[in-house]
């Protein structure tokens, strides 16, 4: 087929409209991408972060008695990324909790790092891992030498479709900036889906217009109704809630495949 491929989004969408920019999807199972986060200046709280660690070059940084929203850095002592922190609470300087965004895990205080009794642990699903304070030479070095920025990952899923026959169509994008339409379509079996690559997109209050390269084809998908067309030929789809399937979409889909998240599960699950 020669005529470009259309594909065609109708829908009022769950989730709120997030950032947009030209985006190149990569193929399923990329490395993960070198950090284009700002880096993050710590100066005026680094002699009140202190560095947790599970011996085995896998570190924390948190303010833990600082705003529990603030500063909670996950990384491998050279390298830090901004943990989105969920939750957080202490009990006086005793004891002391947070809870990161995971979406790996069933429930969100499966996503965790703190300290009660006097043990730090960082909890990945069912897995607790134990955390010891570094020495202080070895904190001092690391504070001075390592570079924090923030959150690693910077995509956010958009929508999830499935036909009868096990053929899945995902949609992310970007979170940041603001309203942004650097949508990326992916589409194919479990564990391997394969990036469509899009050339236009048209995203407005009647919903969302892809074009790619492979012909004429159209999702369509809304509250009633959910379809792919190819050519004369309609697939119908159920729609997929995306906070019920997070698990999958971020481990058996295989879109992600191979991609660290930056947080402290992408180690420790």
């Amino acid at each position: 087929m020669t005529r470009p491929t259309l594909l065609v989004i109708s829908c009022v969408l769950l989730l709120s409209p997030v950032a947009l920019a030209k985006d190149k999807a990569p193929p399923a199972g990329a490395a993960p991408e070198e950090p284009t986060q700002p880096t993050v200046d710590i100066s005026e709280v680094m002699d009140k972060l202190q560095i947790l660690s599970d011996g085995k070059q896998h570190y924390i940084a948190v303010e833990p008695w600082g705003e529990s929203d603030k500063h909670l850095y996950y990384g491998d002592g050279k390298r830090f990324y901004a943990q989105r922190v969920a939750s957080g609470g202490r009990e006086g300087h005793e004891a002391w909790d947070r809870t990161y965004w995971e979406p790996r895990v069933n429930a969100p205080w499966q996503g965790g790092v703190g300290l009660r009794k006097g043990k730090y642990q960082v909890q990945c699903g069912n897995r607790a891992t134990e955390l010891k304070p570094v020495e202080a030479g070895e904190q001092a070095k690391i504070l001075t030498d390592a570079k924090f920025f923030g959150p690693l990952w910077r995509y956010r899923a958009y929508s999830l479709a499935r036909d009868n026959k096990g053929t899945y169509y995902y949609v992310d994008r970007p979170r940041e900036p603001e309203n942004n339409k650097a949508f990326r379509l992916f589409a194919g079996p479990r564990g391997n889906l394969k990036p469509l690559k899009m050339t236009n997109v048209v995203s407005d209050s009647q919903g969302d217009i892809f074009t790619t390269k492979k012909g004429e084809l159209r999702l369509v998908l809304d509250k009633k109704r959910s379809v792919w067309f190819a050519g004369k030929t309609e697939t119908e789809l159920v729609s997929l809630p995306l906070e019920d399937n997070r698990i999958m979409i971020y481990t058996d889909l295989g879109v992600y495949a191979g991609q660290r998240l930056g947080t402290p599960c992408d180690d420790m699950m």
